[in-house]
């Protein structure tokens, strides 16, 4: 493709042959893309996977010719797929990542992707051929978690989903990613091709114990022998991905065209922090991507563990005092005193404590780069965002903090306080009396049961369906009860306080 200079003389549309003219500004590909070749075929090319899996991948080209083999081919199964396609095809499968903290910011043109298979929303025969291609060695997927076909109230895979049921009745002609792998994988033992791993790069824990319950749900429906060839000849790496990404809008576009000189249909704004922690299990060769950061392990778990309950738990428990206090941002939220003195308290007294030795790591250093990440303004990630759906993200990331904490006889009152806010919030009101709009998909029952919890406050422990046996648990009753009368009495500022005051965390 020609390069494109627009009307600013020093601005230019993002292209191979625009690379040398974008400045000293902007870091570019040292490697030739023209000598890359696909060895990973990616579905869902969503700004995760670009400022994650494919800059890790960027990196490793540019560090290491003989990795030349393990280029990116893009594929999707989804309709705003055509567009996303028709756009990068134009700027010749180059993105520009901006790694913005503060008043920093860096920009680099990624160059991994080196093309993406035509979108076919009817058969999918583009993407059914790349998938039996030899060279192809992981198929590799972001389909965030909707897209595994879980049922809600199980998290295990939904055989009636209709998507499902969709393939289940037409196997020869699947329209689900998980019903063309499973048809790529048996073409490809007919012709004797060694299988593909099936790599989840999604932020979903066991992703890759997920990615494989769903791929074999599928084949024991229609083949239980494929299932089972699958089982013994088919790796499903689990991961630990991490990397704040928010969506881009023309606010980003602009940004980049105004302080680089670029215009990029599809540019990808992020923290400067990443990590990947992945299982080494992989059945046809991998990409030797520890040379650049990715750290490969036996197990993932206590990676994991540690992320979940540090940084999720960390959001999930600053996010309702935030909310009633009227702070709008979590990096506002870190500024504001009596809520980050309460926070560090609580992660170093009753969430760090949980966690368990990671290999390698020390958890109050993890917490201050989680605390850095939190403060990064240039993220813009809202209190909003993180308030939504507390019924699924408590008992996720908080619940199961304060059920060991109980088991190993410790106290909870942090964590009661974090859920008596979470109990305020759903009263519907912020402490200034600003009406809270709904914010769940059970808001109507939470509503309710927080209003009822103003004269008795059990009853909100007594959703067993949240907070199981724990919500029955003595410690757990009487810090509850506790933490309710002082926000009713004393207000959000004076409750944090009155736990970070006798409980300091580490200073940050």
């Amino acid at each position: 493709m020609a390069a494109v200079q627009l009307q600013r003389s020093s601005t230019w549309r993002l292209s191979d042959a625009a690379l040398k003219s974008l400045g000293s500004s902007i870091r570019i590909p040292s490697y030739n893309r023209a000598k890359v070749t696909p060895g990973i075929l990616h579905v869902g090319l969503g700004n995760f996977h670009r400022a994650h899996m494919a800059t890790y991948m960027d990196d490793l080209l540019d560090k290491d010719a003989s990795q030349h083999n393990w280029g990116i081919l893009g594929g999707g199964v989804m309709s705003f797929d055509v567009d996303k396609r028709d756009m990068l095809e134009t700027q010749d499968w180059l993105q520009v990542l901006v790694e913005r903290d503060g008043d920093t910011a860096e920009a680099r043109v990624i160059g991994s992707m080196v093309d993406f298979c035509p979108v076919d929303l009817y058969t999918h025969t583009p993407l059914k051929r790349a998938f039996l291609n030899p060279n192809i060695k992981i198929a590799s997927l972001t389909v965030t978690e909707s897209g595994y076909f879980l049922n809600p109230n199980t998290g295990k895979f939904d055989p009636n989903n209709h998507h499902i049921v969709k393939d289940l009745e037409n196997p020869d002609h699947p329209s689900t990613i998980f019903g063309i792998m499973i048809q790529a994988l048996q073409k490809r033992k007919e012709s004797a091709v060694a299988p593909f791993t099936i790599m989840s790069c999604d932020n979903v824990p066991e992703n890759g114990h997920v990615c494989k319950e769903v791929t074999l749900g599928m084949a024991r429906m229609t083949d239980p022998y494929m299932a089972d060839w699958i089982e013994e000849n088919v790796q499903f790496p689990n991961s630990m991905v991490d990397r704040i990404t928010p969506a881009t809008s023309d606010l980003e576009r602009d940004y980049l065209i105004d302080q680089f000189g670029v215009e990029d249909a599809f540019p990808v704004f992020c923290e400067p922090f990443r990590q990947w922690v992945l299982e080494d299990k992989f059945s046809n060769g991998r990409p030797d991507l520890d040379q650049v950061g990715v750290q490969f392990v036996e197990d993932v778990h206590p990676f994991e563990n540690m992320k979940i309950r540090i940084l999720n738990g960390g959001h999930a428990s600053l996010v309702y005092p935030s909310a009633l206090l009227g702070v709008k941002y979590v990096h506002d939220a870190m500024e504001h005193a009596p809520i980050r003195a309460f926070l560090d308290a609580l992660e170093v007294n009753e969430i760090i404590p949980t966690v368990g030795p990671v290999p390698e790591t020390n958890l109050a250093d993890y917490w201050k780069i989680i605390a850095g990440r939190f403060s990064n303004p240039t993220m813009n990630d809202t209190i909003h965002r993180n308030a939504y759906d507390g019924s699924s993200r408590q008992p996720k990331f908080v619940i199961p903090v304060l059920k060991d904490n109980l088991k190993a006889g410790r106290s909870v009152d942090g964590l009661a306080i974090v859920s008596a806010m979470w109990c305020r919030y759903c009263q519907g009101t912020t402490e200034a009396g600003s009406i809270l709009a709904p914010h769940d998909p059970h808001w109507d029952r939470l509503h309710q049961t927080a209003l009822a919890a103003k004269k008795n406050p059990q009853c909100w422990l007594d959703m067993t369906d949240i907070y199981g046996e724990t919500g029955q648990h003595p410690l757990m009753k009487e810090a509850f009860a506790k933490a309710m009368h002082l926000i009713e009495t004393r207000g959000i500022e004076a409750t944090l306080g009155a736990y970070s005051s006798t409980r300091p965390g580490v200073i940050v």
